[in-house]
């Protein structure tokens, strides 16, 4: 009967520590440590890397963030802190304004600037942070346009 008593205060912790409820009944969400906004994550020179809680734990993950029309402003993954994948900009009328891609921090594959309605602006491919080739270039085209 000692031992349980003993180990009460333990499972207590426990389960408090699994979610918490609120005064009205409803349970909180644990942090997502996969997905956050853009704006929570700091780049750390030292590491050259993003990192949301810990300096040396790189984030990896998705992020977003949303101009103040709550349209998406921009999704981009990390792998380690390094962003890798899709990187995707938005106008504030939804239409993509930039897509481009990377290898751990490296620009690689493609990069186009879209216009507000749409048009690209500019369309090249990239290799490990090099230009390799402007496949669409229109200067004249106005970004909001």
């Amino acid at each position: 009967m000692h031992k349980l008593i003993l180990l009460a205060p333990f499972f207590l912790f426990f389960a408090a520590c699994s979610g918490s409820t609120e005064a009205d009944g409803t349970e909180t969400a644990e942090i997502d440590s996969n997905y956050c906004d853009c704006n929570d994550l700091v780049f750390d020179d030292g590491y050259n890397h993003f990192y949301r809680f810990e300096r040396r734990e790189g984030f990896t993950g998705l992020c977003e963030s949303f101009f103040g029309n709550k349209q998406k402003q921009l999704e981009k993954n990390f792998v380690d802190g390094k962003v890798h994948g899709k990187m995707i900009t938005y106008h504030d009328n939804g239409q993509i304004h930039i897509e481009e891609e990377f290898d751990m921090n490296f620009q690689v594959g493609e990069k186009i600037i879209y216009t507000k309605s749409g048009q690209v602006k500019f369309h090249a491919t990239y290799k490990r942070g090099k230009q390799l080739e402007v496949l669409v270039t229109k200067p004249q085209l106005d970004i909001n346009s």
